[in-house]
């Protein structure tokens, strides 16, 4: 018997020999499924309230408040072993709307890699596949000149509680 709650995909294993262009998910479809992900398995389960995120392709990706904080969110969805982050221009205009709205400024880091072994590894996303997903917390943007935004330093990240 088989189990309907678990996700098939629907490519064949391994790495298909002529993929179209139209079979890649884009960065839109990326940040609509790490806004999806975000919401139902981290932020509304732990109490956050959600202003706006549905999902949204301008920034922020998502606005939430919890405890009278505010926070702005920067989704950058990466298809490993690849890693996104947003560039200085874009983060320093964010830091300072976030600055003059009294919100906290987020990047969230949404890991994402292909449940076959060999699509994983050569980081090949494709409509129809499933995918392990990972958030490893939050990093809190600044005003800095330059910022590092890897995850090299996990006891950097903020995870909300």
């Amino acid at each position: 018997m088989q189990n309907n709650n678990v996700p098939e995909s629907i490519w064949a294993d391994g790495i298909p020999e002529n993929i179209k262009e139209e079979d890649k998910l884009t960065l839109e479809i990326l940040v609509g499924m790490a806004t999806d992900y975000l919401m139902k398995n981290l932020l509304i389960p732990l109490g956050f309230k959600i202003e706006d995120g549905f999902p949204r392709p301008e920034l922020p990706n998502i606005v939430m408040k919890k405890d009278g904080v505010s926070y702005a969110i920067i989704i950058c969805p990466s298809v490993l072993p690849k890693y996104m982050i947003v560039n200085d221009e874009v983060r320093l205009k964010f830091v300072q709307m976030c600055k003059e709205r009294n919100t906290t400024p987020l990047m969230a880091p949404v890991l994402y890699a292909s449940i076959d072994k060999d699509r994983a590894k050569e980081g090949i996303a494709l409509r129809g596949d499933v995918f392990r997903t990972k958030c490893p917390g939050f990093i809190i943007l600044n005003d800095e000149p330059e910022q590092d935004l890897t995850l090299a330093d996990e006891s950097k990240l903020f995870r909300p509680e």
